[in-house]
């Protein structure tokens, strides 16, 4: 039945997704909260979601609408690697799975240790706190450079409209749940975070200490962090105090979206200050 409904109208299917997704972790986040919300939630909702609302007319639409096109078509010219190998939707939905996150973990990585790309991917890492509105805080120039990459192994696989669209529905609720402020049993997370991105799993990823910043690379598995040897994890109970965001760009200020928008040109000068300040006592003894 599900698949049925995928097929007859992919585009709606996961935009319905995405705005059940939210409000559902929404609700999550303001009945039980992982952590305590800061001052300012309504300024920095209100400005990561212009941010990504930006992204999404600009950039978000136009991907999706392109890696269910190249599905539809692969399909019928029978192009790609599943079209000979007759296997069933979601073994391709796998496939893609697997195919996208490993390009896209690699590719997570360059942006943190790419210095041109750095700055890019640090208005997404500059937010102080991290809930729903965060994976909607990306800087326009980052999806512009992320999200073409599925279309090559779109293309390359040919997996069905079915499989395409349920990738497609799986990245929209597991982008979201991954940066909600919501929290597992402990015993539960140890064995999810195992198989998916949990929110403790992922919001180490966001902690203000550059050691923990510099892991936890998948943004929809955690699967080749392990792999890799680039998971790491915090103690239970550290989740909830702490600090997330960067050592600098700290300021209600540097969220207002314009400044967002400007960050790219910004971060060198902060990073540079926020180190000569970190020097400073040391220089003085």
């Amino acid at each position: 039945m599900e698949t049925e409904i995928i097929a007859s109208s992919p585009a709606t299917a996961i935009y319905t997704v995405t705005f059940v997704t939210f409000a559902l972790f929404m609700a999550w986040e303001a009945a039980a909260p992982r952590r305590r919300n800061g001052s300012g939630l309504v300024w920095r909702w209100g400005n990561n979601f212009s941010l990504g609302l930006l992204n999404w007319y600009l950039i978000a639409t136009a991907n999706t609408a392109l890696i269910l096109w190249l599905a539809r078509w692969t399909d019928v010219e029978g192009i790609g690697l599943l079209a000979h190998l007759a296997m069933p939707h979601w073994a391709g939905f796998l496939l893609l799975l697997a195919s996208t996150q490993l390009l896209s973990y690699w590719l997570h990585r360059a942006f943190h240790q790419v210095p041109w790309l750095w700055p890019i991917h640090a208005v997404h890492h500059s937010d102080t706190e991290v809930d729903v509105s965060t994976s909607y805080r990306h800087h326009p120039l980052e999806p512009l450079l992320t999200l073409p990459i599925s279309l090559p192994i779109v293309l390359l696989l040919g997996p069905s409209l079915e499989a395409a669209a349920a990738y497609r529905v799986f990245a929209v609720a597991a982008s979201v749940f991954s940066h909600s402020n919501v929290g597992l049993p402990e015993p539960i997370e140890r064995i999810l975070r195992r198989f998916l991105l949990t929110p403790d799993f992922h919001r180490t990823h966001h902690s203000a200490e550059q050691r923990y910043t510099n892991s936890n690379y998948g943004s929809l598995v955690p699967w080749f962090d392990y792999l890799f040897g680039t998971a790491r994890h915090r103690p239970h109970g550290e989740q909830a105090t702490m600090p997330l965001g960067l050592e600098y760009l700290r300021e209600p200020t540097d969220s207002r979206l314009d400044r967002l928008l400007m960050t790219p040109l910004e971060v060198p000068a902060a990073a540079r200050e926020a180190e000569t300040m970190a020097d400073a006592p040391a220089q003085r003894t």
